[in-house]
Formats: C-alpha cells, structure tokens, sequence
C-alpha cells in the first residue's frame, strides 16, 4: 500500500484542513517523518491509520481524542486518504464521533461516525464496519500488522522483530501471499497421513490373512506359512505363498466338487427309494383308513334299520293320528268363523257401553242447564219486584 494524497480537517493540532500531497515523496516506499516535538508526525500516523482502520496508530490514544480542541464548531472532522494498491487507487474517507453545532436552534448533537471507500470502478461501501471489512479484504492485514509491517513509529520496529515466530510467520505470509503455499503445505500433509493411514491398514489385513492361515504340517507349504506369521517372509514371497495355497484349494475344490456330484447321484437314487417307500406307506393308511370308514358305516346301516322296523311298527298308530288331523283341519273354518263373531260382538259391546257413557254425560249436561234456568228465572222475578218497588218510591 502507498499513500499518495491525506487531507484532515479539524483532525488533532489541524484545526482547519490540510493536505498532504504524498505522491510527490516518489515510489521509493521508504519515508521518514521528521520534525520537533508537538509538530505533528504522530497525527500524520493518527490520520492515516484512522483512515484506514478507524483506530489511532498508538495504544495510548482513541478516536474520540481526534477532535481539535481550536477547530471551529462548524468545521466538520473529518479525514481522507487516497492510496494505491496492486497498481489501483482507493480512496476512503472517515469522521469519528464529534460534538457539532445543532443545524436548526442552539447547542451541540452528536455527530455519529461514518466511513465511505470508494474503489477504481466507482464502486463506493458506506457504513464503518462495511469499509473496515473491505480494508482488510484489499491490504491483507489488520491494523495490529499494518502497524507492525507498514508504518514502524518510534521504538515500534522491535515489536516485529521480538513478536514469536508463529506471529511473524503470519505477517510475513500475509505480506507475501503464501497462504496458497501454506494450504498446499497442510494438504499434502494430511494426504501423506491418509495414505500412511491406508498402509497400515493394508498392513493390518495382511497380517490378518496370514495369521488365519491354516496349513497341515504335512503340507509343504508349512514351513513357508510359519515363516510369513513370523514376519521372516517377504511381502511379495507372503503373496506367492498365498497364490500357491489358492491354487491348492482351488484344485482341492475342483475334487470336491466331483465328489459332491458322485454324492448327489447316489443321494438321488436314495430319495427315489425314499419316495417310493413312503408311497407305499400311504397306500397303507388309506387302506386302513377305508377300512375303518366302513365299519362306522355297516354300525350306521344297522342302526337305521332298526329305526325302520320301529317306524313300521308305529305306522297303524300314525295312520290313527292323521285321521284325527285331518278331522281337526276340516272343523278349522268354523272355529275361524266363531271367532269372528265374538270379534263382533265385543266390538259392539264397546261401542253400547260408549254410547251409554255419552246419553248419561248429556243427561248430566241437561239437569246442569236446567238449573241454570231456573236460577235465572228467579233473578228475573227479582229484579221485576225491585222496579215496582223503585216504582212506588218514587211516586
């Protein structure tokens, strides 16, 4: 990063606005700042730092200090820094929090802080935490490094120089852009680690295949197999060992197999036997169950034909009871019609002891009117009698 233009405007001693032309001090990327004490070259550090991170260069001072105590109050603070980075300009421009005079009445507001970074495209990012993020993402470096590594003040260098070697690897790797080198570096140990890892394995497996080897001690082969468990065989003479031994389990499996087809002949003849006996076993208890069968059914035959001579026996009986019925039925018509009848008459027996019920509640009616009469015939002579007597009265 090279600052090539700062303008600060009633930023520390400053109390107006000054401007700094930078570029002019050439591309040689070593300046010095010289001057007596109280003269301003720590400002200078303030206000490019401030620009940039929106901190002071020293530990000792904040922002709330950049205000200048002989500023007018309605100069603004404010500072601007335009510098080039990887061959592009940049400008950013800052103002930390103030007391300003009220636009409208009397007395003082707080000015809030505000930041503004302006790129070579005329893109521009407002907001203080968006600017400071887009610093960081341009230069590389926060303001710790940039201290460290862009702008040594007085007694500053030694820090770089006594910092632990883990954090000067860091600055150094941010200055120069190894982190790709770094990444490669990490990559290629974890796939060293995977692929010792996937050995080991590899190993391990081996060494399960040749421990679960079982070899007769007639075998010729033994003794190489005791050789490979000990670990005294090679690893290509373990895998010749163990192509020997497929070999030999492949030819011992190719006798097998005949063997297991001459079995399975033999086993096909045997089921047949089998089959053959266990038809006949059938036969036999179908026979035998035949047999039974028709046992139960000459004790049912037996039975029914005993019940048959019983039901002869008791035909002159039943001929007797069918008569009887048959008598019965033909005196069924006029029983029917005897109970009709005495449907009838039971109706009609209702509907006289209704009619008696009603002739005896209207001759209660009638007495009832009767009286009623009467009553009123004798409040009519009454009130005859009363107009004579009115009659009298008034003659």
């Amino acid at each position: 990063m090279r600052p090539l233009k700062l303008t600060v405007s009633a930023f520390g001693p400053y109390a107006g606005t000054a401007v700094l032309d930078l570029e002019s001090l050439g591309k040689s990327g070593l300046y010095l700042i010289t001057g007596d004490t109280g003269a301003g070259k720590t400002t200078i550090f303030d206000a490019i730092t401030f620009a940039l991170f929106g901190e002071a260069s020293g530990a000792n001072r904040s922002s709330a200090m950049f205000r200048s105590k002989y500023a007018s109050p309605d100069t603004p603070t404010e500072v601007e820094l335009v510098f080039s980075y990887a061959g592009k300009t940049y400008t950013v421009k800052r103002n930390p929090d103030y007391e300003r005079p009220k636009s409208k009445g009397e007395g003082t507001t707080k000015q809030s802080a505000d930041a503004q970074l302006t790129y070579p495209d005329g893109r521009i990012v407002h907001k203080v935490r968006d600017v400071n993020s887009a610093i960081r993402e341009i230069l590389g470096v926060d303001r710790d490094q940039f201290m460290q590594i862009a702008m040594i003040a007085q007694g500053d260098f030694l820090k770089l120089l006594l910092a632990p070697t883990d954090e000067r690897k860091k600055i150094f790797r941010q200055i120069f852009k190894t982190e790709l080198f770094l990444e490669l570096q990490e990559k290629l140990k974890y796939d060293a680690k995977e692929l010792g890892g996937r050995c080991a394995a590899a190993r391990d497996s081996i060494r399960q295949y040749i421990n679960g080897m079982d070899v007769p001690a007639s075998d010729v082969l033994s003794i190489e197999a005791q050789k490979a468990k000990s670990g005294e065989l090679p690893t290509a003479d373990v895998v010749e060992l163990l192509e020997k031994m497929i070999e030999q389990d492949e030819t011992a499996e190719q006798s097998a197999e005949g063997q297991k087809d001459a079995a399975g002949e033999e086993l096909g003849e045997v089921n047949e036997l089998i089959g053959k006996i266990d038809a006949r076993e059938q036969a036999v208890k179908a026979i035998e169950q035949n047999r039974a069968e028709l046992a139960k059914e000459e004790e049912r035959f037996a039975l029914l034909k005993q019940r048959l001579a019983e039901a002869q026996a008791k035909e002159p009986e039943a001929e007797k009871a069918s008569a009887e019925k048959a008598k019965l039925e033909a005196e069924l018509p006029r029983y029917d019609a005897l109970d009709a009848l005495s449907a009838e008459i039971r109706t009609a027996g209702n509907k006289l002891e209704k009619s008696r019920a009603e002739q005896a509640a209207k001759k209660e009616q009638i007495g009832l009117a009767a009286q009623t009469i009467a009553a009123l015939k004798e409040e009519l002579a009454a009130l005859a009698r009363a107009g004579e007597e009115k009659q009298k009265y008034i003659s």
